[in-house]
């Protein structure tokens, strides 16, 4: 089964849907005006900038997964039953539509606010209305791109999970480009761990680290002996770490000054494994929304003539 995107060209809402199995095929709009000069049509998908480029994607990858269910319980008209499955999703609103379902569906269990009240709180904070911006949904938060400036929407519940997630998948990439060394600095010091308590616990995820490395590349390449000197250079620069810890009072920031790309996160991942990690990324939010140069706070307060008693929702200019 294979789901696809193409430009119908006599269409003003040019954007189709094609699904296909085997000689079976169906069709469907999906509602949406793409330029045709920002088609990708050797990949049948826009270009990455264009708002919907990640709710496609998040579409083709709910049909394929309904796809395999429909398979094993054995149903008949499979193709159909994707179509109309794609089109309820879309709620008479289009890829739009499908972007707030499919963000509500995925955020329902971390307590994430809804869609609809993430609009708005963009609209009393920007004065702005639904048809002057539009809406790029992004795991769980929101970006909103207005005709000068794209803004970035955020909430305690969803940095918690995506900090969460950076965590117990051990996204070392994430954690180094998408955490704050400073914020999980100040949680270090506010409590403190014993060197003989931390330093087995960086260890113990050092070895984890690279036998996971060893692992993967002998699973994807066959040949690992180019990964000695790499460990090698890694370890030097555990030796330093440890050998620097008595006189660091901050180990999160010695860790990221020796190496910002490695040794952070696993300092951080070894500090969230002694300490409870729920707290932490609780106080993690804390620091990072607390920043009054930085995020502005919005709630729905009387909006609508309603007292409202929901989350609280942060905003600043989003920065590339």
């Amino acid at each position: 089964m294979k789901v696809a995107f193409y430009l119908n060209q006599g269409r003003k809402k040019n954007l189709y849907c094609r699904i296909g199995d085997g000689k079976e095929r169906v069709t469907f709009s999906l509602e949406y005006t793409i330029d045709p000069q920002l088609w990708n049509s050797k990949k049948e998908m826009p270009n990455d900038d264009d708002v919907h480029y990640y709710t496609l994607i998040d579409l083709k990858n709910h049909l394929n997964k309904k796809y395999h269910e429909l398979k094993l319980e054995k149903k008949e008209n499979i193709l159909t039953i994707l179509k109309n499955v794609a089109e309820s999703l879309m709620a008479s609103e289009g890829l739009d539509g499908i972007a707030k379902t499919l963000f509500n569906m995925g955020n329902k269990e971390l307590e994430v606010p809804p869609y609809d009240e993430f609009l708005k709180a963009f609209e009393k904070y920007s004065g702005l209305k639904r048809n002057q911006y539009k809406v790029q949904p992004l795991d769980e938060l929101i970006h909103f791109h207005t005709d000068s400036e794209v803004y970035v929407m955020d909430t305690y519940a969803g940095l918690h999970a995506r900090l969460k997630g950076y965590v117990e998948s051990q996204s070392y990439d994430e954690i180094y480009t998408a955490t704050k060394e400073w914020i999980w600095g100040e949680i270090y010091v506010d409590a403190g761990i014993e060197k003989h308590v931390f330093l087995p616990a960086m260890l113990s995820q050092w070895e984890t680290l690279w036998s996971n490395k060893y692992e993967h590349i002998k699973k994807e390449i066959g040949r690992t002996d180019h990964l000695d000197k790499m460990k090698a250079r890694s370890w030097r620069a555990m030796q330093v770490f440890m050998g620097c810890y008595d006189s660091a009072g901050d180990i999160i920031k010695l860790a990221w000054e020796i190496d910002d790309m490695e040794l952070y996160p696993l300092a951080v991942i070894a500090m969230l494994d002694i300490f409870d990690a729920d707290s932490c990324y609780d106080e993690y939010c804390e620091y990072e929304f607390e920043q009054p140069d930085e995020w502005e706070s919005v709630t729905l307060d009387d909006v609508e003539g309603e007292n409202w008693e929901g989350p609280v929702f942060f905003t600043k200019p989003y920065e590339i």
